[in-house]
């Protein structure tokens, strides 16, 4: 047991040092705007124009927008960050994070829970100023 010491000390010491090394606003795989954004889109254009493509990797990213938006919108809306009116539907919400990301594409590599909030808080203000 001893002997495998030293290697169990370099092994954390790896995994330590690639953790620090690794960016801070990248996101792990599947939770990048990118990630999800495609999907988002897909269901802006279902939504107008009545279909949209099925196979597995869209129906896949469409599910994970419509998830996304959908705790964001009411994760949100609890904390009295945003203040949507009562006749916004999903469509608004996801066209308000499409429209976002165009005018801010340098935020597509971050996590989609950053922009998303951002989004959504431009899009929908609280009209009273809390104390």
């Amino acid at each position: 047991m001893t002997r495998l010491a030293p290697l169990r000390a370099a092994a954390a010491a790896l995994i330590v040092m690639a953790t620090l090394a690794s960016p801070a606003l990248s996101s792990p795989t599947g939770e990048a705007t990118e990630d999800i954004i495609d999907g988002c889109n897909q269901f802006i254009k279902f939504a107008h124009k009545g279909y949209s493509r099925e196979d597995p990797d869209t129906m896949r990213h469409l599910g994970e927008c419509m998830g996304a938006v959908r705790t964001m919108l009411a994760t949100e809306i609890a904390s009295d960050n945003i203040c949507p009116t009562e006749n916004v539907k999903l469509i608004d919400a996801v066209t308000a994070f499409s429209l976002y990301m165009i005018q801010h594409p340098s935020d597509l590599k971050t996590v989609y829970v950053v922009p998303m909030r951002q989004a959504f808080r431009a899009a929908y203000p609280c009209s009273t100023i809390r104390q």
